[in-house]
């Protein structure tokens, strides 16, 4: 046996087809396409395992390497997982006829499975996850009877399962996870096990299947006898769950979850006494969930009922018999005080009881040390936010829309002395920290330099004051901030130009003054989605480095008293240009700050906005003291499904391009000063649902067609005395709708004269010609001078007798 490491790594590979006697030859993480003759190194007579995964091997060096293969016939074993495998699936197997291990997983193999695969009967274990391969269920399978381990998860398999596979009676691991199947062969999801005996593992969640679970048709005795896995989550499966689940005395994993079972959990599912993990969550269960059902199972760890409609019945002195490490409850109609059967679940390190009716205080969350998360959001906790010890394991906390109150600072109750601004800065793997929606009041306290994971802080709609600790900033993973809906006071803090990860700041409904900062700027923030800073005191210019944030879809900065011209480089935010802009890439790994909920004032009013929140582009100036004129770069933004530039000091006339904005479903330009026409390009927003122009100077005939046609509230138009037609009372004359297109064209006509510098130019050096031409003839040419002061005095003089001779006649 020769395990080969690639520190061992040497530039000739051709010593090792000179270990006549090789058995084993595993060079796993070796990238041996950089060595020379590594394409002779195969030349070992007795070679039986061959191990090459994760060693960047493409298909040209891969044949190569193979067709030098002296004995392949004798070879058994051959892992190839994890390389750059492209194309169909390989010929040079077909010789290896002693195969009875082939793993090429990770690939990037496709097509379909070839027919040749049949020959290969002595194989026992067939990898073929995470490539690209399609095409129904590949019917060479039922030729090899010797499979007992057959994966194909993650590929693109599609149609129907066919009950030929209960024929594999040696099969023990069956994985078809993630393809595209929508159907078991005659409807029985349980009937395909038929006569496998000896099956363990049953994987066909992530597909489209339908069909009832309860259906068994041709399922033999001893097919409940070895099943310790059965996973069918996240497909379409309805019906109910049969009490006969009781008889798989051999299963420990029950994963059901994302699917569409109605009717209550059976007790017969209590006799599987070996089961180690429950997974039923996302279903339409109904029913008591009783002590009862749980009386046999002691191993149980994992259980998850969440977002069904059971009522869990549990009392809080209940003793199960079991130890979990993991349980989710949420939506369980749960009405109590925090359950204290839960705070005896030493071994837990997830729980969420979100969504249900749970009162009282948190102490027992202090017996639970090796907690990671914890989602109590949604209940009617009261009382001080817990403390977590610095030594916490924690690294999820959503404890939002409760009624927790008290400061965010206070002490460590074990700990008279021990200070915390604290637990919330200094739990090192924090990375999640929801507090909305309670009665939190105090300052926020200034340690957040600490919070090295931590991703995302959420502490809106509580009672806090006093101004943003300047450590916020300097959280060097922080994507999401939200501190909106309290009292917070001062200036925006200069340190969030330092937080170069932030995709969300909303700071909305405070009270805090000053500038927006100049200093947000692509370099600073090449990330931010979303800024909102709506409903404070802030004044000064809006920066136009904000111009510059290739990934901003949201601005909302009304009710402030900002000042100035709306940017005309507005035009060139990326994040609301294409409608072919993919949102998708705005993704994060991790929780992905766009799926939680927002308030996005739209469509005149406060929408909450979760999944879709990556959907919506945005921008709101409301009521503030803008001035100037609408820029027409703003009409560039063809994502944008919400502009509000509403009361303000606006004048000019409305872009006559908004009809290229297509996206538009709300627009708002009401209460300021805008005059002109309203363009006929406006027909084109067929979305637009909400219209707004009232209080303004605008005249003509209102634009008819398309979708303006739906939309017959007069009060849209209502303060604009020239205006005429529906859906307005007063009707236009002929000559009013004949006139508007010429009208429409020399208002913007002339805008564009007036914003065009060469216009200024062409105006200022006519006068400056005419007033030199005429002032320097008379200081270069004496004879010029003396002819105009003789003119001059020549005409004074005949105005002079003219005057006196016509009031001596007036006098007579």
């Amino acid at each position: 046996m020769l395990v080969y490491t690639a520190y061992s790594l040497s530039s000739d590979l051709n010593w090792v087809s000179r270990l006549l006697s090789l058995q084993y030859l595993n060079m796993n993480n070796v990238h041996i396409y950089r060595s020379m003759n590594s394409t002779h190194m195969l030349n070992m007579p007795p070679l039986l395992r061959l191990q090459l995964s994760n060693c960047q091997l493409k298909v040209p060096p891969f044949l190569t390497l193979f067709s030098n293969f002296t004995k392949i016939s004798t070879i058994q074993q051959v892992d190839l997982s994890s390389n750059y495998l492209e194309g169909s699936l390989p010929t040079v197997f077909v010789n290896m006829t002693s195969l009875r291990y082939l793993d090429l997983s990770e690939n990037q193999i496709n097509g379909a499975i070839p027919l040749w695969l049949k020959n290969m009967r002595k194989l026992q274990h067939f990898d073929l996850s995470s490539n690209l391969l399609e095409g129904p269920f590949p019917h060479v399978f039922a030729n090899i009877t010797s499979l007992t381990y057959l994966d194909l998860s993650s590929n693109y398999f599609n149609g129907s399962i066919p009950l030929w596979i209960q024929n594999m009676g040696k099969l023990q691991n069956l994985n078809l996870y993630n393809n595209n199947f929508s159907q078991v062969e005659g409807g029985a999801i349980m009937g395909i096990l038929g006569n496998l005996c000896k099956l363990k593992s049953f994987d066909l969640s992530g597909n489209s299947i339908g069909g009832e679970i309860g259906a068994h048709h041709n399922l033999s005795k001893c097919a409940t006898y070895d099943l310790e896995d059965l996973e069918l989550s996240g497909n379409m499966i309805g019906g109910t769950l049969p009490s006969w689940l009781g008889d798989f005395k051999s299963l420990r994993r029950l994963f059901i979850s994302g699917n569409a079972i109605e009717g209550p959990i059976p007790e017969g599912l209590g006799q599987c006494k070996a089961l180690v993990q429950i997974g039923l969550s996302s279903n339409n269960l109904r029913g008591v969930v009783s002590e009862s059902l749980f009386a046999n199972l002691s191993s149980l760890g994992s259980l998850d009922l969440r977002s069904n409609s059971l009522e869990v019945n549990l009392s809080s002195d209940w003793s199960p018999p079991f130890q979990l490490t993991w349980l989710g409850l949420k939506s369980c109609k749960m009405q109590m005080e925090f359950p204290r059967w839960i705070g005896k679940q030493t071994g837990l390190d997830f729980l969420d009881l979100s969504d249900n009716m749970l009162s009282g205080k948190l102490d027992a969350l202090f017996q639970l040390e090796h907690l990671e998360q914890v989602n109590l959001s949604h209940n009617q906790f009261t009382g001080p936010v817990p403390y977590f010890s610095s030594s916490s394991p924690l690294n999820s906390i959503d404890l939002s829309y409760n009624l927790l109150s008290g400061p965010l600072v206070h002490s460590n109750p074990s700990a008279k002395n021990d200070s915390v601004g604290a637990f919330v800065c200094h739990l090192p793997s924090l990375q999640f920290l929801d507090l909305q929606r309670n009665n939190i009041i105090g300052t926020i306290p200034d340690c957040w330099d600490y919070s090295e994971e931590l991703e995302y802080i959420n502490f809106s709609s509580n009672n806090l004051s006093g101004t943003i600790p300047m450590s916020m900033g300097q959280a060097p993973n922080l994507n999401f901030l939200k501190l909106s809906n309290n009292s917070l006071q001062g200036p925006i803090p200069p340190t969030l130009s330092s937080s170069s990860n932030l995709q969300i700041l909303d700071l909305g409904e405070n009270k805090l003054i000053g500038n927006i900062p100049f200093t947000w700027n692509r370099e600073t923030h090449p990330s931010l989605k979303m800024l909102r800073l709506r409903g404070n005191q802030l004044d000064g210019a809006i920066p136009t480095t904000l111009c510059s944030l290739p990934m901003l879809q949201l601005i909302d900065l009304a009710h402030n008293n900002l000042t100035g011209d709306i940017p005309r480089c507005f035009g060139n935010l990326k994040g609301m240009q294409s409608s072919q802009f993919n949102s998708h890439n705005l993704d994060i790994l991790s929780q992905d700050p766009l799926d939680d909920i927002t308030t996005v004032v739209l469509k005149g009013a406060e929408l909450p906005y979760t999944r879709t929140l990556k959907l919506v582009v945005n921008l709101d100036l409301s009521c503030n003291v803008l001035v100037g004129s609408i820029p027409d770069e703003i009409t560039n933004l063809a994502r944008l499904i919400g502009l509000n530039l509403s009361h303000n000091h606006l004048s000019g006339i409305i872009p006559m391009k908004i009809g290229d904005m297509t996206s538009l479903e709300s627009l708002d330009l009401s209460n300021n000063n805008l005059s002109g026409t309203i363009p006929s390009s406006m027909s084109n927003l067929t979305s637009l649902s909400i219209i707004n122009l009232s209080n303004n100077k605008l005249y003509g005939q209102i634009p008819t067609g398309s979708q303006l046609q739906t939309l017959t509230d007069p009060s849209a138009y209502e303060g604009n005395p020239g205006l005429c037609g529906d859906p307005l009372p007063n009707k236009c004359e002929t000559s009013q709708a004949q006139n508007q297109p010429q009208q429409n064209q020399k208002q913007h006509d002339k805008k564009e004269d007036l914003e065009n510098p060469w216009f200024y130019f062409v105006i200022i050096s006519g006068v400056a010609t005419g007033f030199w031409g005429v002032v320097g003839s008379l200081l270069l040419k004496d004879r010029f001078r003396f002819a105009l002061f003789q003119l001059v005095d020549n005409v004074v003089d005949y105005l002079y007798v003219q005057v006196m001779i016509r009031l001596n006649r007036f006098r007579n």
